[in-house]
């Protein structure tokens, strides 16, 4: 009865681990896979000085998300909207830190 008990109470535990991290889990993935595009199609050209220095012409995370959205189209890639806001939110996380 013991081990049933262990079991039982183990299972109820994992269940209720991955309901709690699940949101955690999603946040991650869309981060990630804004970061691996941005790593894979843009980084070559656009290296971390080009959103760093001081006269940089996004002002606003929509303004981002327009220059994203137009290398985007401009490079052949012509990513979906979900890819797009993906790339957004990781650059402004990473280097513009834009209130939106």
């Amino acid at each position: 009865m013991a081990v049933y008990r262990r079991k039982a109470l183990w299972t109820v535990a994992v269940g209720f681990a991955a309901i709690f991290t699940q949101p955690l889990c999603s946040a991650t993935e869309e981060f990630d896979r804004g970061r691996a595009l941005y790593e894979n199609h843009c980084q070559s050209c656009h290296e971390a000085l080009a959103h760093t220095r001081e006269n940089h012409v996004v002002k606003t995370v929509e303004g981002l998300r327009q220059r994203v959205w137009s290398w985007s189209v401009h490079s052949g890639l012509n990513w979906r909207d979900d890819e797009i806001d993906d790339v957004t939110r990781y650059l402004n996380r990473r280097f513009y830190q834009l209130t939106p």
